[in-house]
């Protein structure tokens, strides 16, 4: 059984090199995006309108940062900016369904790169991959239900 330490070598390392070998630089530069604008218009649409200092707890960006990132969006229509009639203070923040196409087709492209990579293993390879990926996905939404249940 591998150490800790080397648990966390071999993810960092497929953490390095997943972007590359899904062409993901090459993608974003073709998109004008980046994977924060991406990991913010996911974060959106799997938890519905959210605030700003919902977006910097889940990123770890300064609010400065978001601010920037959801101007961009903004701009883009990606997003939507909604204002509380209540407290004008709290700017709620959505995707908009040209966002949620947007992060479509990304996905789509980003799916079809993983695919034509796996297709290179062999069917043995293959399985173990996808096994491993089921594996980190199941640990990721345990953890994810955890957290929920502790607020």
């Amino acid at each position: 059984m591998e150490t800790s330490g080397e648990l966390l070598k071999s993810y960092l390392l497929l953490v390095d090199r997943m972007p590359r070998i899904m062409e993901l630089p090459t993608l974003m530069r073709q998109l004008k995006s980046n994977t924060t604008e991406i990991f913010i218009l996911h974060f959106l649409l799997n938890n519905g309108s959210q605030y700003g200092t919902d977006i910097v707890k889940a990123t770890g960006l300064t609010t400065s940062a978001v601010t920037q990132i959801c101007d961009k969006l903004e701009q883009e229509e990606l997003i939507e900016r909604t204002r509380s009639d209540q407290d004008r203070r709290y700017v709620s923040i959505s995707i908009t369904r040209k966002g949620g196409r947007a992060l479509d087709k990304i996905f789509s492209i980003m799916a079809s790169k993983l695919v034509d990579n796996i297709r290179e293993l062999n069917d043995e390879d293959a399985d173990e991959l996808l096994l491993h990926l089921r594996s980190v996905e199941h640990l990721i939404l345990k953890r994810k239900e955890l957290v929920a249940k502790q607020r």
